[in-house]
Parts: C-alpha cells; structure tokens; sequence
C-alpha cells in the first residue's frame, strides 16, 4: 500500500476519533493544548520503498499503531474508542481489525536501554537537536522531561511520586540523525536505540508518556531494549 510521507496526521486524527467526546478529546479544540497525556508510534510491517519525490512511502501491512500512557482514565478512554471502532474503516482507507493491550512493564533499575520507535524529536535553544552533542542531547531530554511533568501534574492531576530526577545519556551511542516529513515540513530526529541512566521512577515516566516534544503527534515512544 502507498501512504504519503507525513502519514502521522492522519493518525493523529485517528486519535482524536478514539478520544470521542470524552473530556479528553477537549485538548484538540485549544490551539496550545500543551504536552500530551500519551505517546503513540505508528509502525509498519515492512517497508518496500520511500519515494522523498512524491512523498510517498509504499509498506506492506498491517499497521501497527502502539499508544502509551502513565494515566489510567486515558488508556481506559482509548481502549474503549477502539473497541467500539473495530473492524471499521479509520484513517487512509484502513480498517481496525485487532485490539491487544500489552503486558505492564515495570522499571526495577537506574540504567535502561530503549528503542525508539520510529523517531524521537528534541527542541534546544536555537534549533532542533540530531544527537551530535551529548551534552545538548541531555539538556533538551531534560528540559523536556521536567515541563511534561509539572505540565501533566497541573492539567491531568497526575499522582506521581517521587518527582522525576535529570537524566543522563550513556555511551557509545545507539542513535543516529534521523529527517522525518510532517506536515509540508521536515524535522529533525533521533533514531535507532538510547541507553539512559536516572532514577527508576524517571525512567518509567519516559516509558510511560516518551520522549521529547510532538508525542502526541507519533514521536518519542519508547521500547525495552532486550
């Protein structure tokens, strides 16, 4: 199948659909609606070509479209929006076909190899950040890290104790520069595998809401490295 290269907006608005008229779905009428209370990654099967041309991406299906979240109300409002839109068609002429809530995942331990899935986005001062310097690369995961969490605090009273503690990035490094089309546009990104170490706790809060800025827009979500 062909998808063009920024596919990501039209699962964003996949989100939005499963959001319903919950109050949740109230953070797409604001136009800063500020971090998202989620990360989600869309991944394909196997990609056969990329065409930066046309702006198309030819992938053989299924999709797999992974939602994550620290907040039990907003995986309940997903679950349930999925439930209810199984085996209709969603986004690009594709249908829901299976639903699979994955295992709870718990962090036991103060370093933890990821993997990015897809790309991962970070803002520094002056310009996007593609993982050259490591130091740059710690300064927006963390000024990134600490707004998320004062933000989900605030707005969706998020019950999180002890705060989360700054972040260091582990050598040799597993992630490279990575260009990504969205929306007309091209950002920079880190792809491949991060190794961090910070407490636990901290840890578990990337898991569990990603990494860097645009999570709600399909960027930033973590897996357990094996």
């Amino acid at each position: 199948m062909v998808l063009p290269l920024d596919f990501r907006r039209y699962f964003i608005s996949l989100i939005k659909t499963l959001a319903g008229t919950s109050a949740l779905a109230a953070r797409f009428t604001v136009e800063k609606p500020g971090y998202s209370p989620y990360v989600f990654s869309v991944e394909f099967s196997k990609i056969i070509n990329i065409d930066t041309r046309q702006r198309e991406i030819t992938a053989r299906p299924p999709i797999l479209v992974t939602i994550s979240t620290g907040l039990f109300d907003v995986m309940t409002i997903f679950s349930n929006g999925a439930i209810a839109m199984k085996g209709r068609e969603t986004v690009l002429g594709l249908y829901l076909k299976d639903i699979y809530l994955l295992p709870l995942k718990k962090i036991q331990t103060g370093e933890q190899e990821f993997r990015i899935a897809g790309h991962a986005v970070f803002r520094g001062v002056r310009h996007y950040v593609d993982g050259s310097d490591v130091g740059e690369l710690e300064e927006a995961i963390n000024t990134h890290l600490y707004k998320r969490y004062s933000f989900l605090i605030q707005q969706y009273h998020l019950d999180y104790h002890p705060r989360v503690s700054p972040v260091k990035v582990l050598g040799p490094p597993g992630y490279h520069k990575g260009v990504c089309f969205h929306y007309g546009g091209q950002l920079t990104t880190l792809q491949g595998r991060i190794h961090l170490k910070s407490t636990p706790e901290t840890l578990q809060f990337l898991y569990d809401f990603g990494l860097g800025i645009r999570t709600g827009q399909g960027f930033g979500l973590l897996e357990v490295g094996d």
